[in-house]
């Protein structure tokens, strides 16, 4: 278990040459292994495999569309997914999550973190590996999801014992969402951390804790103190970033503030104008989109068109090189409606099981859910394996949130 989840957490951020194929080949490597000591995976009929077969389909045709035989690695990679999603299964069945588990996937997604904090301190500009050697920020805080989902339930099944808080752990974190300036990983822990003192400060009987209040409360004020004290070495414009948050927000509306700051942001919304131009242009285009992979150079006329209404510049579509698309882009645009519908059947179903779980804190466990469309919008987290294992029903989220349970035969497996 431990093997397959460093791989799968720890692996997904290391890339080669601006391509992340580390975590598909070393995950085929450990399956391949487990099938040389008879340990080979059964297949089940289940909509994951549709899935993976109806993306295998997707692959064949962006080969054809692309005219290139490296999309081969994309055969390699639905498999991969697809085994790797019964080997989870496995784990849950024949072990059941417990602390070891959870404490397992949070201690990987912080040595992830601190990897990708490194970076930064070895090279002097982030930019210089971020795409290259390791996946880029706005796909890199997935990772966020899992981590967060495990220490709730370490807290939580610790009765929120402050011991089990980790406020070590949560600094570093910050410190890298600093370090490669990211605002979503700063708010993200930021809401986070204010639920965890209305859950077991407000909401718990026995929550009114002295001790609790103070250093959950103490928590934010180094937060901010950290955040602070070190944006401002970091970021390239300190002018329009501003002292405070609230100093960025307002910055916005600043005749002198640099356009370049939010023009990622720009992209993105249009980018969503994009997609949903090619979506209706055509019946096929509606149904089965282009082709897995296609959404990179098939997406360009839509783009150049929605970018020319604005008056905006298209240069960075009017070249041959390919262009960056987000998560969304690619499921959409790649796979049509039909793939469009396969993802919100999975996150239908794991919220079905979320609730299922009657546990008072499912809704937390439905955020982190729900959270990942963040990050299809920002970024293609789609590339690695990890990503889709979140959302599949009976997956990393789905098993986390069992351990809330108020009594279950995961708990009564513990005890």
């Amino acid at each position: 278990m431990r093997t397959f989840f460093f791989i799968l957490i720890v692996a997904s951020g290391f890339q080669i040459l601006g391509y992340a194929l580390v975590d598909v080949l070393l995950l085929s490597g450990f399956l391949f292994l487990l099938s040389l000591q008879n340990r080979a995976l059964k297949i089940r009929v289940n909509w994951v495999l549709i899935f993976c077969i109806y993306m295998i389909f997707q692959v064949l045709r962006g080969m054809y569309v692309l005219a290139d035989i490296r999309m081969t690695y994309w055969l390699i990679f639905f498999i991969t997914l697809y085994f790797s999603y019964q080997y989870s299964q496995d784990l849950v069945r024949k072990n059941k999550p417990n602390e070891n588990y959870t404490k397992i996937i949070f201690n990987f997604s912080m040595i992830y973190f601190v990897i990708y904090g490194l970076f930064p301190v070895f090279i002097k500009n982030p930019d210089d590996f971020q795409g290259i050697y390791w996946v880029g920020s706005s796909s890199a805080f997935i990772i966020l999801i899992p981590m967060l989902c495990a220490h709730f339930v370490m807290f939580h099944r610790s009765g929120y014992s402050l011991s089990a808080l980790r406020a070590p752990s949560l600094l570093i974190y910050l410190i890298v969402t600093v370090l490669h300036h990211s605002r979503t990983g700063m708010y993200l822990l930021f809401l986070y951390m204010a639920y965890l003192f209305i859950r077991s400060v407000v909401l718990d009987i026995k929550g009114f804790n002295i001790k609790r209040i103070i250093t959950i409360s103490s928590f934010f004020i180094i937060s901010i103190i950290v955040l602070d004290s070190t944006r401002q070495i970091f970021y390239t414009n300190s002018e329009s970033t501003g002292s405070t948050e609230a100093a960025q927000i307002t910055g916005l509306m600043d005749d002198g503030f640099d356009s370049e700051e939010v023009a990622g942001d720009i992209n993105r919304f249009l980018m969503v104008i994009s997609v949903y131009d090619k979506f209706i242009s055509s019946p096929k285009e509606f149904l089965i989109g282009s082709g897995w992979y296609t959404s990179r150079y098939t997406l360009k006329p839509y783009e150049a068109a929605t970018f020319g209404k604005l008056g905006l510049s298209t240069i960075h579509v009017n070249s041959d090189k390919p262009m960056q698309v987000t998560a969304f882009a690619a499921i959409i645009s790649d796979t049509g409606l039909i793939g469009l519908l396969f993802m919100l059947y999975f996150f239908f179903k794991s919220s079905v099981q979320i609730l299922n779980t009657k546990s008072k804190d499912a809704l937390v466990f439905l955020g982190f859910l729900y959270l990942n469309w963040l990050f299809y919008l920002v970024g293609n987290v789609f590339i690695s394996i990890i990503a889709f294992l979140l959302i599949f029903p009976g997956g990393i989220i789905v098993s986390l949130a069992r351990l809330t349970q108020p009594t279950n035969a995961y708990n009564r497996k513990i005890k």
